[in-house]
């Protein structure tokens, strides 16, 4: 069968460096589906379709592509039925019979559409942006707290774009739904009063009364010595069971003074007892 593209599809890969074999593919595809015409939905800029996936591009242009695909898809099936007969779908885009006046219609239609404006279906994009970002926010390596998700992060932007929320903008969305980060760890704490100072979480607290790796305590007669790599947990047990855990986290600046203030620290510390 001799088969016939269409002009417009013709002009949209008469520059393309595989112009040759992509005539033939067209051609072939033509002759599987019994076409003597074969049309192309364009893009509405003279290009072809395509379906966003498997190309080299920003996240936000793959997701419009993807939304204008469906819905593209929906046109043609609503216009000319199920694929396969007057239109179809292949590797290069969404084929029809140019000689079927419901197909090249629709196909027309939505050309048409994208030339005014970019999308063929605002709430479709719209929820997939959304999941997008959503995705883009949980797969942060900043982890969430405990019970919050994407979407309470996302409700907290202001205006976000896909492929630009960065680790600062999550970082101010959970302080304003009331998590501070400890210092020295990704755990959120929940601070009940605002205070200067670095504030954290139970476990980095005791890790910061452990002596330092390359220090030896002296050893006094009379008196325990301060052993490397062990925190002081019987010291900062009631610091951080009454005053830390009613404000919702330890501070460094207290730990340190706690430490120097207790017998182990300050012979550590001063080499002698207090």
């Amino acid at each position: 069968m001799s088969t016939t593209l269409t002009a417009e599809l013709l002009a949209a890969t008469e520059h393309h460096c595989h112009a040759w074999d992509f005539v033939n593919r067209m051609e072939a595809e033509a002759d599987g589906h019994g076409w003597a015409s074969l049309g192309m939905v364009m893009d509405g800029t003279g290009g072809v379709l395509e379906d966003g996936e498997g190309w080299h591009q920003h996240e936000w242009q793959a997701i419009r592509a993807q939304s204008n695909w469906q819905a593209a898809c929906r046109i043609m099936g609503d216009a000319a039925g199920e694929p396969g007969t007057l239109w179809d779908t292949c590797g290069e885009g969404i084929i029809y019979d140019a000689d079927s006046v419901l197909a090249a219609d629709a196909a027309r239609r939505i050309a048409d559409s994208l030339a005014g404006y970019p999308l063929l279906d605002d709430d479709d994009h719209t929820e997939r942006e959304h999941a997008a970002m959503v995705e883009e926010i949980e797969g942060s390596p900043l982890a969430l707290p405990d019970g919050i998700d994407g979407e309470d992060v996302l409700r907290e932007l202001s205006c976000p774009s896909l492929g630009e929320i960065t680790m600062t903008m999550v970082e101010d969305a959970l302080s304003g739904l009331g998590y501070t980060a400890c210092s020295d760890c990704d755990e959120w704490l929940t601070l009940m009063d605002a205070r200067t100072g670095e504030p954290l979480c139970r476990d980095c607290a005791l890790n910061e009364s452990c002596p330092p790796v390359h220090w030896t305590a002296p050893t006094l007669t009379g008196g325990s010595g301060w052993t490397t790599g062990e925190p002081l947990v019987a010291v900062l047990t009631p610091y951080l069971d009454g005053y830390a855990t009613q404000q919702g986290a330890a501070y460094r600046e207290d730990v340190r003074a706690i430490v120097r203030g207790s017998a182990e620290g300050y012979r550590a510390v001063y080499g002698r007892a207090a």
